[in-house]
């Protein structure tokens, strides 16, 4: 389906931590996760949400709504594995994407978590995992692949109106991940792997040898392209999957070896529009051999950036501005990171839900075991 410009256009609105740096031995502590279904409603202050699925063999999925201190306040159930989450501006309300290749989207409240409509994609298309919304919240911006074609696109969505498909844009790039809307609000800056799948093949990569991963930022009402980055040519085999925003402008960026070579590389830096070549930060080799090649999530609180390796069982803290080291924290499969005041919450397949910061002393791990925290924490701020 084409873009059409018309109805977009309307639709669209107008530093270290407590003054410390984290050791590289790391910190240890969390909060107890206790699930109990829909049993107390959201209040007006900051959520978290994040999906999971349960223990066992024959796991059910959904989508939990967390306090600041990790209480969770009711969970969803979903039609299948979710991936990332991404609330309404101005409204009680988010949207769920599938894991990839995904064939639905689907709606929340954030008020008791009453589900909403379930969307399904085209029949020519993928949905890759996230999206975001307009300014306003009246349009939602859908990743996905084009398959016919093997390019990457974005499903344009009428908030409004049901989430009516009204269109869709190109992405100018091979297998789109997480896009997000620019400060500036008419920009979207895509993370393009650069890897072609297939839904005959599920999630098999089928052009390792020639990827052509990018950065993009995307005119959301036109789907004209404004800026297109590449890693440097000797880190072509990195793909790039996650990103999120900067105080001054900037995206940061974390990467997954598609490709591995033999070699250490750097998997997490930082881009600014139209402000020339990327920025690689610093880390330890001991750090990135641990990685292994994967970064799973990305989160920044403006003035620096935490990336997450749920292989690796780490968690690594950029200063985003001169993507200098400042330290690390063990967290076995852990993934999921968004801000949290001074400091971040990180979230683990194992349950566990931590805080990482070095301005207060933590408290004893615990863990939710009936409940595997799924990639993605996302904070929504009423």
């Amino acid at each position: 389906m084409a873009v059409d410009r018309r109805n977009i256009l309307s639709l669209l609105a107008g530093r270290v931590f407590g003054g410390r740096v984290l050791s590289g031995a790391g910190l240890s502590g969390g909060l107890l996760a206790v699930l109990t279904g829909k049993v107390h409603a959201a209040d007006a202050g900051t959520l978290y949400l994040n999906a999971y699925a349960t223990a066992g063999a024959e796991p059910s999925f959904g989508v939990a709504a967390l306090d600041r201190t990790g209480k969770v306040l009711f969970t969803t159930a979903t039609p299948g594995r979710a991936h990332g989450i991404m609330p309404r501006p101005g409204m009680a309300e988010a949207a769920v994407f599938a894991r990839r290749p995904g064939r639905w989207f689907q709606t929340l409240s954030l008020a008791d978590g009453t589900p909403g409509p379930v969307v399904r994609a085209p029949d020519d298309r993928r949905f890759t995992g996230h999206g975001d919304y307009s300014a306003d919240g009246r349009t939602l911006f859908v990743a996905e692949d084009d398959v016919p074609r093997e390019e990457g696109a974005i499903g344009v969505y009428d908030a409004t109106d049901n989430y009516r498909r009204i269109g869709a844009i190109p992405t100018h790039g091979l297998g789109p991940h997480e896009l997000i809307l620019m400060r500036d609000g008419t920009t979207l800056a895509v993370a393009n792997g650069g890897v072609i799948t297939h839904p005959d093949t599920g999630r098999a990569k089928l052009n390792l040898d020639s990827m052509d991963s990018s950065l993009t930022y995307v005119e959301a009402a036109t789907g004209k392209l404004l800026d297109k980055v590449r890693l440097p040519e000797e880190h072509a085999n990195l793909g790039m999957r996650h990103i999120a925003l900067l105080d001054d402008g900037g995206i940061a960026f974390g990467v997954q070896d598609e490709r591995p070579i033999g070699m250490l590389q750097p998997l997490t830096g930082a881009h600014r529009p139209g402000g020339g070549a990327i920025r690689l930060f610093d880390t330890p080799e001991d750090v990135l051999s641990r990685m292994q090649g994967y970064i799973g999530s990305v989160a920044s609180d403006g003035r620096t950036v935490a990336a997450s390796s749920p292989m690796g069982g780490i968690i690594g803290l950029w200063d985003a501005a001169s993507g200098a080291w400042l330290g690390s924290t063990a967290l076995a499969d852990g993934c999921g990171l968004a801000p949290n005041g001074d400091g971040y919450l990180a979230t683990s397949g194992l349950g566990v839900i931590e805080p990482v910061s070095a301005s207060a002393e933590a408290g004893p791990e615990r863990k939710a075991p009936a409940f595997r925290w799924d990639n993605h924490l996302t904070r929504r701020v009423a």
